[in-house]
Order: structure tokens, then sequence, then C-alpha cells
């Protein structure tokens, strides 16, 4: 059986039964073999601690505390040297610490991989859900020249979803670029299609992600910024620079620094 690494940081922001209900949708996949390495970044409330706690005992567990904040990136980076410095894993999995996968997502992602190994990276559609009890499927484009074709307009992947063939990928090639405090995701999309690495989506939903009521606000003038930088980044990376691509991410940044009741409406409608 292929062996996975799944790759989880966690911060003082994110909530204790989230994260209880993020490790234990891990625990519980069916038919898969792997290692779950949490990075815990800077100081965080004792809930998250006795959390935390329930876990250290477990030998498919690994769970590194540190005092400093240094960013998502920066922490994922860590734990990717880790996982590639031990060359015993075929797949590495991504984890946020407020989702939840489902029972039979690494089974899934690992057959798909195996069944098609020409693709380095594999995510899948999710259900997005909030503190309401509303649900509604996030589907994915599924083929390479879709996602690789309409990334301007669309990020290619749920950024929890995905997992990497790690049999296919040049050790250097993924990393993120740990300067950036958010889009870090996006722009090592862009650099891995530049380089010729080829993405699916699975269109079965196999991750259950959260939008809570701070996602909206998490969304001001700096993310939209950072947004149209990207955009900006792939169309003359990946020769992409269209009228339609140009129209897209100016309207792009002026919904990031809308209202929140208007970004909420958009995300509902227009995705």
């Amino acid at each position: 059986m292929n062996k996975i690494a799944v790759a989880l940081s966690i911060y003082k922001s994110d909530q204790p039964e989230y994260i209880k209900q993020s490790i234990e949708s891990i625990l519980n996949q069916t038919d898969a073999d792997f290692d779950l390495y949490i990075k815990v970044d800077g100081k965080v409330p004792d809930g998250i601690y006795c959390v935390l706690n329930e876990y250290v005992y477990l030998n498919n567990v690994f769970i590194d505390f540190h005092s400093i904040n240094k960013g998502l990136a920066f922490r994922l980076n860590q734990i990717i040297k880790i996982v590639l410095d031990k060359e015993e894993y075929d797949f590495l999995a991504r984890m946020d610490a407020d989702d939840i996968s489902y029972p039979e997502r690494f089974s899934t992602q690992v057959n798909f991989l195996r069944e098609n190994k020409d693709i380095a990276v594999v995510g899948s559609s999710a259900i997005e859900f909030n503190e309401n009890g509303s649900e509604k499927c996030k589907k994915m484009f599924r083929t390479h020249e879709e996602l690789y074709f309409n990334i301007i307009k669309r990020c290619p992947f749920n950024h929890p979803t995905v997992m990497f063939n790690l049999n296919i990928f040049d050790k250097k090639d993924i990393f993120y670029d740990d300067s950036l405090q958010n889009t870090q995701d996006y722009y090592l999309w862009v650099e891995l299609l530049k380089k010729g690495y080829r993405f699916s989506n699975i269109e079965k939903p196999l991750l259950r992600f959260r939008v809570d009521s701070n996602f909206f606000n998490r969304r001001g003038l700096k993310k939209a910024i950072n947004d149209t930088k990207a955009r900006y980044h792939a169309m003359k990376i990946l020769k992409l620079f269209t009228l339609s691509n140009i129209n897209h991410t100016v309207l792009l940044f002026i919904l990031r620094i809308s209202p929140s009741f208007i970004k909420r409406t958009a995300y509902q409608y227009l995705r």
C-alpha cells in the first residue's frame, strides 16, 4: 500500500472544536496508510493544547509546537522538507484545521493517481457549509486543460483537498513561497503549470469546506491587492493575457474591496 504524508498547520485563531473534527476526519480515513504531521504556528490558547494532547500518543501523528508565528507557507514547507527527507512517502495530502475530509478521500485520490500516473496534483470538489447549516457543492474543473486555461478566473484547486504525487516531482518544485502571507497556493499552481506538471480534480466532493462568519471579513484590501498581483503574474507566466481575463481581474479586485454582504452574495451566486 502506498504511504501518505498529511500536512496540517494550526495557529491561535483556529477553533479547538474544528481542529478536533479535522483531525478525526483524517484518522478515520478508510483503506489508507498515512502519517499526520501537525505544525503549531506560534503560541495558541489552552483549548488548542488540550485538543492536540489527545493525539500525541498516536504512532502516526507527529506534532511540533513553535513559539513564533511564521505563517502557513513556512510551516507547510517545514513539513514538506521532513517528508521528502524521510523518502518513505509516495503521496502528500493537504488539510486545513477547520475542514472535514470524507472517510474515502485518501483512498479515492490514491486510486486516481495510481490509474493516472501523469497527474502530479489531484484535488476534488467540496461541500461548502456554514454555521447556519446551509450547504453548497463547489464543483471544480476536472481536466488539466480546463484547469490551465481557467486559472485566471478560478483557482485550480480547493487547497485543502489536494494530494501531490511525490513520485513525479523534482524535490525543489513542491515548496511554497513562504514570503507570501496569502495566495501562496495560487503562486505554486502557476509555477507548477509553467514547469509542465499536470493537474486534475475528482468531480466527487471529498471534503467539507467550512465558510464561517469571518470568511468574508478576512478578504479585504490586502487580499484584493495580492489576488490582483497573482492574476497578473499568472497571465504573464502562462501567456494568458486576454481581454476577458483582464476584465475578470479588475472586477475581482472591485469585489474584494466591497462590503462583506456584497462579497457574501457574490460568493453564493456567482461561483
